[in-house]
């Protein structure tokens, strides 16, 4: 009997184990991939819902600094009686009310009426389909819109 015979306990000894068997890491593919398909649904809702809420602030803080500037001004119109959103905001800034111009995420457009100086945000599906959470409801759609719009 040989010295690798009697150390082992056996003439054939089972080949040690090495690596994964390919149905091992399709298992885990697989699992990986339904955990997947039910995070990833969350993070877009979320990242949907984070971007109606930040055009909405943005969207109060410029109507506060519009208030600030015309108790400022002697209630004027910031911009001029014929101004559009761009020229109210680049006003706000020239003057210090504003550190920059806002602008619209993708789809929001400002509506600015100098007449009465109110300013709103619209949705225009046209621009981006994907229409961001802004009732909470879980989906964007047509109610979505009008929440937008009601700001």
């Amino acid at each position: 009997m040989s010295m690798r015979s009697s150390v082992l306990g056996s003439t054939n000894p089972i080949p040690a184990r090495r690596g994964f068997t390919l149905i091992e890491i399709l298992i885990v593919v697989v699992i990986l991939g339904i955990l997947a398909a039910i995070i990833v649904p969350q993070f877009s809702d979320a990242q949907s819902l984070s971007r109606a809420t930040a055009m909405r602030t943005q969207l109060n803080t410029i109507r506060g600094q519009v208030a600030a500037w015309r108790l400022q001004n002697g209630n004027e119109v910031p911009g001029g009686s014929g101004s559009t959103a761009t020229e109210m905001m680049r006003t706000l800034v020239e003057d210090g009310y504003l550190v920059r111009t806002v602008f619209a995420s993708t789809g929001f457009e400002w509506v600015w009426n100098p007449v009465t100086c109110e300013l709103d945000l619209r949705y225009d599906v046209a621009i981006d389909p994907s229409i961001p959470d802004a009732d909470g409801d879980g989906d964007g759609d047509d109610d979505d819109v009008a929440a937008i719009a009601a700001w």
